[in-house]
């Protein structure tokens, strides 16, 4: 892009990208919000990769299926499904919807869509060909589709933001292009490579009304800058702002900070096929040498709860015995003798990214806490589009990272399988257990819930004992919200839709 100023405010400005509210009076139909974003979109809009989050979270791409924060499914892009056979679904569409570019959203359009994403080179967890084996259209308004196995979660799967439905010429290029293929209430008429978004409203949303007139989308990195933006005025929603921020904004008479619990949660992933990790004794003591109350207090100034596990307690699929593992120097130097180690052999490279919430503290913690026992640590920083490539190929140590586990879909069977299962798209640890994967496939074909999650829990126990990763705080999620802004609701999927408003008065 010839737009590359150093301030990026500036940028945006000189790019002809201004936000804020553009037109004067108290009616929201022509009010502009701005929204600032952590994570940029790095995949060329590919689908299978977490630009599909971007996506939603700009109010462009849709889902068949749409999750309720309450834990229920509602119909979206599709008003009914029914699992007709043990490994087949009937997805009915909705009828009269159209693409932002004028074409209509039929069984064949959707079809295309969703064999686009079976075919990508790195599928993502929710729609593979390791659990779809087919889609197929049926008539103008209804979609089949089977799975290899039976599949009692393929409503939840159709609710991923990676499995959204985009026209067919946006697969026409070298990359996905949303630009007017999408089908929600608004439409991007402007991208500013890793800095920003433009949309305007659709004018013809299947859905009603539109409350915005356009909207603008930042991706900013920093924290403390997404909290200065809306200190200023400049944004009027930042999502995931730092700790220290929000004792900053909570005094502001103009921002409201909402802080909510999230299925998410802080870990020291570890390769556990790169010495000296494959030694489960070794990860083990790495998991002994770490007092996450401390961390949780110091890093995070309250703002999350030890972990337990992958899992918080309090949630469905938490094991009734999960708590904390208790720092124990003694005991980790002690596992490290039993596994044949020397502490002053392990010498840990650990990537801290940019975008994650306070990862350049917590990374020093680490690192101190582990110099005790003798094991040194030199942290790596970088934005994380620059070490995925590395994390996904296994070359690398240690890093920490903050997952989602209803994040793949709204269920934790996709975290489990993307993150732990030996096909797993998102394996960064590289584990590999046949059994695990085994309890896993068990659960995917479990229609009971209180039987699926206690293959979960089971699973959790399993992650846990075994320091598959270190499990370090379950995380909360802090977003400022100016005042003005009407029918905002903190979702992993969700930020821009045609509810939301902006009142000047």
């Amino acid at each position: 892009m010839a737009c590359e100023l150093t301030a990026l405010t500036l940028s945006l400005a000189a790019c002809g990208m201004g936000g804020g509210s553009s037109d004067s009076g108290s009616s929201t139909s022509g009010q502009s919000i701005v929204i600032d974003e952590p994570f940029a979109p790095a995949a060329d809009w590919a689908l299978e990769t977490d630009d599909a989050f971007v996506l939603t979270k700009a109010g462009c791409l849709e889902t068949l299926t749409k999750y309720d924060t309450s834990g229920a499914l509602k119909p979206m892009l599709a008003v009914s499904w029914k699992q007709s056979g043990p490994k087949t679904w009937d997805i009915e569409l909705r009828k009269d919807v159209k693409f932002q570019d004028g074409t209509p959203l039929d069984a064949a359009a959707v079809v295309g869509a969703l064999k686009h994403e079976l075919a990508a080179k790195a599928p993502a967890a929710a729609f593979s060909p390791e659990t779809v084996a087919g889609v197929k259209a049926v008539g103008d308004t209804a979609v089949e589709i089977t799975t290899v196995t039976p599949d009692a979660l393929l409503p939840y799967r159709l609710a991923a933001p990676n499995t959204g439905i985009l026209a067919p010429k946006a697969y026409t290029g070298s990359s996905t292009n949303p630009e007017g293929t999408c089908t929600g209430p608004f439409r991007i008429t402007k991208e500013i490579p890793q800095q920003a978004i433009d949309l305007k409203r659709n004018a013809s949303y299947w859905g009603g009304a539109v409350q915005l007139a356009s909207a603008e989308v930042r991706f900013i990195a920093d924290g403390a800058k997404r909290a200065t933006q809306i200190q200023t005025g400049e944004a009027q929603i930042a999502r995931k702002i730092p700790v220290t921020s929000v004792q900053d904004l909570k005094g502001s008479s103009s921002v409201a900070v909402r802080t909510q619990e999230l299925p998410r949660t802080t870990e020291l992933v570890l390769n556990n096929k790169k010495a000296p990790f494959d030694n489960e004794k070794v990860r083990q003591a790495i998991q002994a040498a770490i007092d996450t109350k401390a961390i949780t207090n110091a890093v995070y100034q309250g703002a999350g709860r030890p972990a337990v596990g992958p899992f918080a307690p309090g949630e469905p699929w938490t094991p009734a015995s999960a708590e904390t593992v208790s720092a124990d120097a003694a005991k980790a130097k002690s596992l490290l003798a039993e596994a044949g180690v020397t502490p002053a052999s392990v010498k840990m490279q650990l990537i801290a990214y940019n975008e994650g919430s306070g990862f350049a503290d917590l990374a020093a913690v680490i690192q101190q806490e582990l110099k005790a026992i003798g094991v040194t640590v030199t942290i790596k920083t970088a934005d994380y589009a620059s070490v995925e490539p590395d994390l996904l190929s296994g070359d690398f140590q240690a890093a920490l990272l903050s997952r989602n586990h209803l994040g793949d879909m709204p269920d934790p069977l996709g975290f489990l399988t993307a993150d732990y299962t030996c096909k797993g798209g998102y394996n960064l640890s590289h584990f590999c257990d046949k059994t695990f994967d085994a309890l896993i496939e068990k659960a995917a074909s479990t229609k009971d819930a209180t039987s699926r999650y206690a293959d979960y829990a089971e699973a959790a126990t399993e992650l846990q004992s075994r320091a598959v990763d270190i499990f370090l705080t379950h995380e909360t999620e802090s977003v400022a919200v100016a005042s003005g802004v009407k029918g905002y609701a903190v979702h992993p999927y969700y930020t821009l839709t045609a509810g939301l408003s902006l009142s000047t008065n």
